[in-house]
């Protein structure tokens, strides 16, 4: 699929974190937000992805792992989602590529599912694909509207909705992938007279829908994926949520965690079965826990190699080191920097 790029919006302060930083800096699970969301559109097989970046932009682009498939757009105003892709097109040269459109602060969004979106956007030939989704009450998010025949015909954003539109139980993730040249062209189709003065990227839809595109959509079974990051609050409860999920995918593997809840596993660590893990422990980066590891109670553990049958009593300490098989390490000892115990 190289004819598939990804464009991330990116250039909001995010207020409501009550901090001066850029909010997709902020670290999520040992990694920045925005490498989440830029990490999962590489998974999903983009060729290229344009970072549209404004608040603070140094640090943003800094944050991010340097790679070359990574394309960084200034919109020096924020004047709304429209506004930010047009801030793209310049430097966007394949008009006839598929390109998804991302929110910069959806850490837990699975390339499943843009792989689900864009077989979608391409099967069904369409100019534009929306990740939609179905609750009692969506909020604030923008309503699908449709016809009566079922065919998607526009987005109405909740400030602007009557309170008809506002009962509407489908709304926008924000979330699409769409044929780059008919999205470009249906911007300049926009205005930014509505209540918010801003280019709203949701106006495209209904431009092509008068023009009539194609308008497809996939309905995303589990909403926590395009969950945004708005405040402190929120981006803890995600985060809580992403490392429950890896502790759910280890104790359905044959590893033994006491009270689990105060156990932090990052999600590069490797274990393997009759680990057991003790209560208050941290284990993160690059670590190999092998079978029949024991580890004690409030343990830190950073790139390390546990061999098989080693035994940590607890309140130990280990950065990048590496523990042979059947070594004892007794209550508190610490060991760092590859200090091998042989």
């Amino acid at each position: 699929m190289s004819n598939l790029s990804a464009i991330i919006l990116a250039a909001g302060k995010g207020t409501r974190m009550k901090s001066e930083r850029a909010k997709v800096t902020f670290s999520f699970a040992e990694k920045p937000i925005i490498q989440r969301v830029v990490n999962t559109a590489l998974k999903a097989n983009c060729s290229k992805i344009f970072v549209v970046v404004g608040y603070q932009k140094d640090s943003v682009i800094a944050c991010l792992e340097e790679d070359p498939r990574l394309i960084f757009v200034e919109q020096p105003e924020q004047l709304g989602t429209g506004h930010a892709v047009m801030m793209v097109e310049p430097v966007f040269q394949e008009r006839e590529d598929d390109v998804f459109i991302i929110c910069g602060d959806v850490p837990l969004l699975k390339p499943e599912t843009l792989q689900k979106l864009y077989n979608e956007h391409s099967s069904s030939k369409a100019s534009c694909t929306i990740l939609t989704s179905i609750m009692d009450d969506p909020g604030s998010y923008g309503r699908i509207l449709r016809n009566a025949s079922g065919e998607i015909t526009g987005i109405v954003e909740f400030k602007d909705a009557t309170e008809e539109q506002r009962a509407i139980k489908e709304w926008n993730t924000g979330i699409y992938c769409f044929q780059a040249g008919d999205m470009f062209d249906a911007l300049k189709q926009t205005s930014s007279v509505n209540n918010q003065n801003e280019y709203y990227l949701t106006d495209v839809v209904s431009v092509l829908a008068k023009q009539g595109k194609k308008i497809s959509s996939v309905i995303l079974d589990n909403p926590i994926e395009v969950a945004g990051v708005n405040s402190q609050e929120q981006l803890a409860e995600l985060e809580d949520l992403f490392i429950a999920e890896i502790r759910k995918h280890w104790l359905n593997n044959g590893v033994v965690i006491h009270n689990p809840r105060t156990v932090y596993i990052g999600e590069e660590v490797d274990i393997e079965p009759d680990v057991e893990i003790g209560q208050n422990s941290i284990i993160r980066g690059k670590s190999e826990l092998r079978k029949g590891a024991y580890i004690g109670p409030n343990c830190y553990i950073e790139d390390t190699v546990l061999c098989d049958s080693s035994f940590l009593e607890g309140y130990n300490v280990l950065i990048s080191a590496h523990i042979p098989e059947g070594h004892i390490l007794e209550f508190g000892e610490r060991t760092i920097e590859d200090i091998d115990y042989e």
